[in-house]
C-alpha cells in the first residue's frame, strides 16, 4: 500500500495547506519517495496532488483535511488517522495502522 504523509520542512506531520512535502510511503519496502508539494497553501490543490500520485491513502490528523479535500478523496483514498508527529514516527506506525473508509466530521471540520 501507498500512503500519502503531509510534512514541512522540519519534518513534522502537517495540514495539507502546509506540507512543503508529501512523502509516499511503500508500506511492503518502507521506503518513502518525498516529494516537494506544488499545492502548498491549498488543502484541495495539495489534495489533488496526493490524488494525482496514486496513492492509496493518507495519514490523516485533525484538522490536516477540510471538508472540501475530504470530499475530493472520498471513495478513492482511505484514511490512516495517526499519532505520530514527525515524518520519522509516521514510517514506523503506519504499517500497523489501521485503514478508514471515511472519518468523524471532527478529524475535517474547519473551525472559525
Amino acid at each position: 500500500m501507498k500512503i500519502a504523509i503531509p510534512y514541512d520542512l522540519n519534518r513534522w506531520l502537517v495540514p495539507l495547506d502546509m506540507a512543503v512535502y508529501i512523502g509516499i510511503l511503500d508500506t511492503d519496502s518502507k521506503n518513502v519517495e518525498e516529494l516537494e508539494s506544488p499545492g502548498f497553501g491549498s488543502k484541495e490543490a495539495t489534495m489533488q496532488y496526493i490524488m494525482r500520485l496514486g496513492a492509496d491513502a493518507i495519514a490523516v490528523k485533525k484538522g490536516f483535511l477540510c471538508p472540501g479535500s475530504y470530499a475530493m478523496s472520498q471513495g478513492t483514498l482511505k484514511y490512516v488517522p495517526v499519532n505520530a508527529k514527525t515524518l520519522d514516527d509516521a514510517i514506523n506506525e503506519l504499517p500497523r495502522a489501521e485503514t478508514k473508509d471515511e472519518l468523524e466530521y471532527e478529524m475535517f471540520e474547519e473551525k472559525e
